[in-house]
């Protein structure tokens, strides 16, 4: 639907055309008193004229802006309010209150002035003091408010993991997610949401296909049902960058940002906030050795096969080492060939190295 139609639609609403004619109504009052009065002081003879016309003027202006400077209004104004970050309104009160404190108390000397300074004064010192309040604690609130809410610092952060665009993109979180060890909840703010969107309808393919495939990741994550995922409408407009309005979120609403990218992670971990880089984490929990990876093993004796030799690593990971029996009690190195997992653990099969021996 396009924004015309919207308009239109709206414009038919019945709550506008109840406005509607309300502001009419309205208006054909106002100009008809505003009318007669003119119609009175210039000539009193055709005064009726003078109202119809003004009557009819402010009856059609009130017809056409009621709607916008009711309900609109108020819904814009709603909306504003509601892109402000709970923390700039605790600040923001908290300002008005000390202002008032200030105010009252410079209220007596500033009345006690010549006139007319002692009438003027002590209303302009009231806006003086709660707007330089507001301004303080507003501009002044990550330092400030610990200190005036008393704030206990020992506090560990809430339980909650802040998404950036690299991890919900990566796609590994979901399987994360499967395996139960993450029951977190996981808040995605809408700036990282739009972010999405546009690298989602960019016209590089390469970037369209990340994109969607982040929108992806996010719908099974809500299917799961595993874990919540919240969408916080919280904006940072002083920050311009997506990964410093992250840390700034981060470092408010004591959140831990899981990400892929090692950036972001090194900068929130400089400035306190608890980062987790899912390819950290991805490899600690890799296999302790993988196909391909070339180690040095002591093999301690015989396998149950003719000419295989066994070995442990340190975490106890059996390797089997094929033609390795004549090498027991040598230490050698081999090169892993396959890995197997088993409801004991994990063993691996390898092969010597023949100019390998290491002792």
């Amino acid at each position: 639907m396009s924004s015309d139609e919207i308009r239109r639609q709206v414009a038919r609403s019945p709550r506008d055309r109840a406005l509607r004619y309300a502001g009419f109504l309205i208006g054909l009052l106002i100009g008809w008193q505003v009318g007669a009065r003119i119609g009175d002081a210039w000539d009193q003879d055709v005064w009726a004229i003078y109202a119809l016309f003004f009557a009819a003027l402010l009856g059609g202006i009130f017809f056409i802006i009621t709607p916008y400077i009711t309900i609109r209004f108020f819904g814009w104004f709603r909306a504003r309010i509601a892109s402000i970050p709970a923390v700039d309104v605790v600040a923001a009160g908290i300002g008005l209150i000390i202002g008032g404190i200030l105010s009252s108390l410079l209220a007596l000397p500033s009345a006690l002035l010549p006139e007319p300074f002692g009438q003027i004064m002590p209303f302009v010192v009231a806006i003086c003091a709660c707007a330089f309040s507001v301004v303080v604690l507003v501009t002044q609130k990550d330092e400030l408010l610990p200190m005036i809410v008393r704030r206990n610092t020992a506090r560990e952060p809430e339980e909650h993991l802040l998404l950036d665009t690299s991890v919900i993109i990566d796609g590994r979180i979901v399987e994360l997610v499967r395996t139960g060890i993450v029951n977190f909840p996981m808040v995605v703010p809408r700036f990282i949401l739009r972010e999405l969107q546009a690298i989602a309808n960019s016209d590089d393919g390469s970037r369209k296909v990340r994109g969607r495939r982040g929108l992806d990741v996010l719908e099974r994550l809500q299917r799961e049902g595993r874990t919540t995922i919240e969408i916080v409408e919280m904006e940072i407009e002083e920050e311009q960058e997506v990964d410093n309005k992250l840390i700034k979120l981060a470092r408010l609403s004591r959140y831990h940002i899981l990400t892929g990218d090692q950036n972001l992670e090194r900068v929130a971990k400089l400035q306190g906030i608890v980062a987790v880089n899912i390819n950290t984490v991805a490899q600690a929990m890799r296999p302790p050795v993988s196909p391909g990876e070339i180690i040095d093993l002591n093999i301690v004796q015989a396998g149950r096969e003719l000419g295989q030799g066994i070995g442990y690593l340190d975490d106890g990971t059996l390797i089997v080492v094929e033609e390795g029996r004549e090498r027991v009690g040598q230490q050698v190195r081999v090169v892993v060939t396959r890995t197997l997992q088993t409801g004991t653990g994990r063993m691996a099969f390898a092969q010597v190295r023949e100019e390998a021996s290491v002792l």
